[in-house]
């Protein structure tokens, strides 16, 4: 067993790292985005 001097560095940064514009708002683009394609594919091979 090897003991635990405390003197490691931890491996996660010690400030949190602000989310841009894109993070956030990507969830929201992303049923946009699928629906948008959804409908040009059916728009090119169903004829909606």
């Amino acid at each position: 067993m090897t003991k635990n001097l405390g003197n490691a560095k931890p491996s996660a940064p010690a400030k949190e790292i602000n989310p841009s514009v894109f993070n956030k708002a990507a969830p929201v683009m992303f049923p946009l985005v699928v629906a948008a394609l959804g409908y040009l594919v059916g728009r090119h091979f169903f004829g909606f």
